[in-house]
């Protein structure tokens, strides 16, 4: 995938901050005025993004289609969903981020061995069904709603939950096979009663189960919750007869916290 071009209404100042994490002879630079009067056609080859100050940039650019990362330098309020304040510490992932939400891409999160993470598309809905036919896989979870309402349900998703939070339930993928295999990742429940504290969710189709994906998965996830998305502890909610998943929490360092609730703080 190309580099982004970043199209910009910064001054020399603003622009240089950037540099460090983008140089210029990497990554090209445009100006907001230089694109209203050349023809913007030859860079949408490019992976363009905006990174401007200004709401009259903001509107130009989304107009064309152009996902913006806004930075507010001024009193003014920026319209765009994603800003900053510091144009130091704006690194390549929030460029991916920003323009993938955006574009509506959904966004691969991690890997592991034989698995990578990413968030949900509608078009996975067939595939989420397909492993939720299985009687077992809703002994200790809820079922799916009905097609109509989990489509919807899925698609509120989508456009909320990882716009607002940057994090959720997401698909495990056999690196493999290419196939869906299950879902994992954490998420903000009613039963976090601690500051910055989420909770763990996976479940893996059967024909994948008792080979240590679950484990695999969701060592990766708890590294990337407790130092990526900066939580302090992981709480995991298990049936008292799901052996299979208490095993899974042992291995995993999870420690008994309240009735069938299981706890792992980051160690600092």
């Amino acid at each position: 995938m190309s580099k982004f071009a970043i199209v910009n209404d910064l001054d020399r100042e603003e622009e240089s901050r950037l540099y460090e994490e983008f140089p210029p002879d990497e990554y090209k630079y445009l100006k907001v005025a230089d694109l209203i009067n050349m023809s913007w056609q030859p860079f949408f080859d490019d992976r363009l993004i905006g990174i401007v100050k200004s709401n009259d940039s903001i509107a130009l650019l989304e107009a064309h289609g152009i996902a913006v990362l806004g930075y507010e330098s001024t009193d003014e309020l920026l319209t765009s969903f994603y800003v900053t304040e510091d144009l130091s510490v704006v690194e390549l992932r929030d460029l991916e981020i920003v323009y993938s939400r955006f574009h509506n891409i959904p966004l691969e999160i991690l890997q592991t061995d034989r698995c990578k993470l990413r968030e949900h598309t509608l078009e996975d809905y067939s595939a989420i069904a397909k492993i939720y036919d299985d009687e077992s896989m809703t002994k200790y979870i809820e079922p799916l709603f009905e097609p109509k309402e989990e489509k919807e349900y899925l698609k509120n998703y989508i456009d909320t939950i990882y716009k607002l939070f940057g994090y959720g339930l997401w698909l495990i993928i056999d690196k493999a096979s290419g196939e869906v295999i299950g879902r994992a990742g954490v998420e903000m429940k009613e039963s976090c009663i601690e500051d910055k504290q989420v909770e763990l969710s996976y479940q893996v189709k059967k024909a994948f189960q008792n080979k240590g994906i679950a484990t695999e998965v969701c060592l990766s996830i708890i590294d990337y919750t407790f130092n990526t998305i900066g939580k302090d502890s992981v709480i995991a909610r298990v049936d008292e007869d799901n052996e299979a998943s208490i095993k899974v929490i042992n291995k995993l360092g999870f420690e008994p916290y309240k009735d069938g609730v299981y706890i792992k703080r980051k160690q600092f």
